[in-house]
């Protein structure tokens, strides 16, 4: 018999193992016939099992302490899940009336979206409630975002469209008490936008990190959030080639500098509701910016410094809604300095003080964003004035910047799927140099004013999608906005711009806070 058993395979012994087991369970739970006498017990020709051994890391029940030896075992799980998609996309097609494509003709930083490229966000979400014996239950939430932008195969010909992993963690809700929630990964972080500018004027970070957010009885919410993000730059990174170690042959590369951006922020919002749809609301928001010193190679054996740096933001949001229809309005203010300060978490400074760090740069916006509905008519509006300041003392810097937007669109329904909208905005860009022949500023304006017949399958509403267009666009330069393309561009000669477009638009079942 050992002969046997060291002749078999384990594979196979281990199989015959489990039928012999479950043959045995069926055997003892199979109801004995009609009539049938009682099963006879276990006589001294049949040997007990031998106790299993302990799995790794098992322990005794001390309940169980001079009896025979018993391993914990964990309680049963009942998860209840499923799986979701979602997404959000943009496709665009346009010319510019002259036979080139079309162009997005905004001067601001953050302008009109209409004639914005190609975006798309594919989410994969698997969702579960899981309830362990005497505990209350516990949501968990797992979400990738696969994020796929302009150029897509038929702009090229290639597959060569640009692909990101913009959200790739697990959020854990009802932690301990019910409001609570905790999450780890990599994550687009972020509040409320201005729809039209497809821009996020107070909050909108990027990071890889964790973060917590509490729920009070009170419509009270606090979150707090870790993380780290590093750009593809010289100013955060660098690798030199070098001999290998150990006399080895050949070359490896070392990093040089390496040194992520550390995040923190804290958001508080704070609900007043004047009856179960409408209520204003309040949200304070910070940020801390930190980056740690390094050195640079400049030349080979010769090296820089780069010094440390730190950044804070400071933001208010007031906001009202009615609950209905999606009529609503928000008013943003943010303060932002030193390394925070340049366009948000995953810009790179552009001016540095005469230590090299960006401790004076500062930046000051306002925005507004709202919507109004009401029967067959709906008004969407947007707008912000900034100011930003760059870190040298020179007070004519070119990297000195004012600008603003006001931009309005109107919509109007003839059936409940089948609309049109007009939109107009103005643009203003001023730079801190002095034109020669003037004396004054460098700066430029536009308008732009455009039609846009769509449809709507899912019926009203200025955020139900998807939605289906057709699209014209009049942009109009002045002298001033047309300075700001180089000299062979055609922005730079042409004084009235059009723009054609065929696009569509949706959205669905997307994570979002």
């Amino acid at each position: 018999m050992r002969r046997l058993e060291r002749q078999a395979p384990p594979a196979l012994l281990s199989l015959a193992g489990c039928i012999l087991l479950l043959t045995t369970r069926a055997q003892a739970q199979e109801p004995p016939a009609p009539g049938a006498p009682p099963a006879p017990a276990a006589t001294a020709l049949t040997p007990a099992p031998a106790p299993a051994a302990p799995a790794p890391g098992a322990h005794a029940s001390p309940a169980t302490e001079g009896r025979e030896l018993q391993y914990y075992q964990p309680p049963a799980v009942a998860p209840s899940g499923k799986f979701e998609f979602g997404s959000y996309g943009r496709v665009m097609t346009s010319l510019d009336g002259r036979g080139g494509p079309g162009r997005d003709a905004d001067l601001v930083a953050h302008g009109s979206r209409l004639d914005e490229d190609t975006y798309g966000e594919l989410e994969f979400r698997r969702e579960d409630r899981w309830t362990l014996r005497g505990a209350d239950p516990v949501t968990t939430r797992v979400v990738a975002t696969l994020a796929i932008g302009d150029p897509i195969f038929h702009s090229s010909g290639k597959f060569d469209a640009r692909v990101a992993l913009r959200n790739f963690y697990v959020e854990e809700r009802d932690i301990g008490y019910k409001g609570l929630a905790v999450w780890a990964g990599s994550r687009m972080y972020r509040g409320d936008d201005a729809y039209l500018l497809n821009w996020w004027p107070l909050d909108n970070l990027n990071t890889m990190g964790g973060g917590v957010r509490l729920n009070l009885p009170s419509r009270t919410e606090i979150a707090l959030h870790v993380g780290s993000n590093r750009l593809d730059n010289p100013y955060f990174t660098q690798n030199g080639v070098r001999p290998a170690p150990n006399n080895q042959f050949g070359t490896v590369t070392v990093p040089i500098l390496n040194r992520p951006k550390v995040i923190e922020s804290l958001r508080a919002e704070q609900l007043f509701m004047q009856n179960d749809k409408a209520g204003f609301k309040v949200v304070l928001y910070g940020e801390l910016h930190q980056l740690s010193s390094g050195q640079r190679e400049r030349e080979p054996g010769r090296y820089e410094a780069m010094p440390g740096d730190s950044g804070y933001v400071a933001g208010l949001q007031l906001g009202a809604f009615t609950g209905e229809r999606d009529t609503h309005v928000n008013l943003f203010l943010r303060y932002s300095t030193g390394i925070a300060a340049f366009g948000g978490d995953l810009a790179v400074p552009t001016s540095f003080a005469a230590d090299r760090t960006t401790g004076d740069a500062r930046e000051l916006s306002l925005a507004f964003s709202g919507n109004y509905e009401v029967g067959p008519l709906a008004i969407m509006g947007a707008g912000y004035l900034r100011t930003f300041r760059g870190a040298s003392p020179d007070a004519f810097s070119y990297a000195n910047i004012d600008e603003g937007i006001v931009v309005f669109r109107p919509h109007y329904y003839f059936t409940e799927r089948v609309g049109a909208f007009v939109e107009g905005s103005y643009q203003v860009h001023r730079r801190g140099v002095l034109v020669p022949s003037t004396g004054k500023q460098l700066q430029g304006s536009l308008a732009r004013f455009g039609v846009s017949p769509f449809l709507s399958p899912a019926g009203r509403g200025s955020y139900t999608r998807p939605q289906l267009r057709l699209i014209w666009l009049l942009t109009r330069r002045d002298e001033g906005a047309r300075s700001f393309y180089a000299a062979d561009d055609l922005f730079a000669r042409r004084q009235v711009e059009q723009f054609f477009g065929i696009s569509a638009e949706w959205w669905f079942n997307s994570s979002y806070r």
